[in-house]
């Protein structure tokens, strides 16, 4: 595998070779990796921050549930995409995001606002990666030269957010977490202003790619990369109800099952839980990049979910080994039904509309990921958190057959 790793960096980021990536996509990809890992080593930091200063556990829940709320304002998110652009919204939230970590580092710890100031933190991130979401969705699809490379860079993606994302940010998250929460914060700024350099030294090559495709949309045929299959209201409900599957199965069972092992098991089994979902991540990320060469999105999709189903199986096995097995498979599959959903959507739906879309795709999660975290927290609280794998399982079996019904059925060739 470090073979494996080792030439997809250098595909990447080689100066002599563009591969079938432009340089806009590359550039595009070494901000993706600033930000997620900067993301992703809060997000690590979540439950341990939670454990250390002494938050209850209903704030897990809570901070699920304001995802509600900031989906709400997606029409707004929609319109500061529309009026920046979807390179300037990308750029600015991220600038954001590194403020707000700044503020909440720089807060003396001895102020008894201070834990809470941290649950806010995590809730206002929520709004700010609303727009990174909107903006970067519609910013892959407007850089990319054809489908081809659309589904490519999503590939190359799916590499970057399991490596520096679940793999690496996440565990080193809830390491540092552990060691010192002004660590964290600082380096997640760092991060974030990083990726917001990125993004203003790759403003050049980007106008130049956009000038490039504007002018082949008018000119050829050839370059015509959505709307390959006009979406209906069916086909947009039907990618909907994946979105909030995909989301409500970890939701159910994810949170307060960790939280449940960590008080069981007498190990860090936050920080090994987390190490076997990053590294059976990042396997998931490089068997995805091979298969989308050989089949389309939607057996993808379906073997995706089908694996998903398998973890929860064996995450209902009362036993930690067994349960970190199940783990494996659920982060397997999920990289596999998720990018297969994501770039199913780019496809799918008019280019017109996907800003919008975007919006009540993010709602749709946001409604999974909380009605999921308050359901699993009422078991956690009043009943035995052993059950949630088993509860999740059924979301998981009704993601394989949406998946066989929606997703994008025509291969590509290159």
């Amino acid at each position: 595998m470090g073979r494996m790793l080792k030439k997809f960096i250098k595909s990447i980021y080689s100066i002599g070779t563009t591969r079938r990536l432009s340089r806009t996509m590359r550039w595009a990809l070494l901000g993706l990796t600033f930000s997620i890992l900067s993301n992703s080593i809060f997000t690590g930091g979540v439950i341990p921050a939670i454990l250390l200063v002494g938050l209850p556990a209903w704030a897990v829940a809570f901070n699920n549930t304001f995802g509600v709320f900031s989906d709400f304002l997606s029409p707004i998110g929609a319109w500061v995409v529309d009026r920046l652009g979807s390179f300037a919204a990308l750029a600015g939230a991220e600038f954001v995001e590194g403020i707000l970590c700044l503020i909440v580092a720089l807060t003396p710890s001895t102020l008894g606002m201070w834990k809470w100031m941290l649950l806010a933190l995590s809730c206002l991130l929520l709004v700010t990666g609303q727009i990174i979401d909107i903006s970067s969705e519609i910013f892959e699809v407007e850089i990319a030269d054809n489908e081809h490379m659309l589904i490519e860079y999503n590939g190359y993606a799916s590499v970057v957010m399991s490596v520096f994302g679940t793999l690496l940010g996440n565990v080193l998250g809830s390491f540092i977490a552990t060691k010192s929460l002004f660590v964290l914060l600082m380096l997640s700024a760092v991060l974030s202003f990083s990726c917001t350099i990125t993004r203003i030294f790759s403003q050049k090559d980007v106008r130049k790619t956009q000038q490039v495709s504007e002018l082949g949309d008018s000119d050829s045929e050839d370059t015509e990369r959505t709307n390959v299959l006009k979406s209906n209201r069916e086909t947009k409900t039907k990618l909907l109800l994946a979105t909030f599957l995909l989301t409500l199965t970890p939701s159910l069972f994810n949170a307060y099952t960790t939280m449940g092992y960590a008080h069981e098991v007498k190990i860090n089994a936050i920080t090994v839980i987390y190490g076997v979902v990053g590294v059976c991540t990042v396997i998931g990320s490089l068997v995805y990049m091979r298969l989308i060469k050989r089949m389309n999105l939607r057996s993808v999709g379906v073997w995706g979910s089908a694996i998903i189903a398998f973890g929860m199986i064996a995450l209902s096995i009362p036993n930690f080994w067994a349960a970190l097995v199940g783990w494996g498979l659920e982060s397997f599959g999920f990289v596999l039904a998720g990018h297969a959903i994501i770039t199913s959507r780019q496809l799918i739906i008019e280019r017109e509309y996907l800003p919008k879309f975007t919006g009540w795709v993010r709602l749709a999660s946001a409604i999974a990921a909380a009605g999921g975290s308050w359901v699993s927290w009422w078991i956690y609280t009043y009943a035995s958190w052993h059950v949630l794998p088993l509860i999740s399982l059924v979301p998981a079996i009704a993601l394989v057959a949406i998946c066989a019904l929606t997703l994008y059925k025509n291969r590509l060739t290159e």
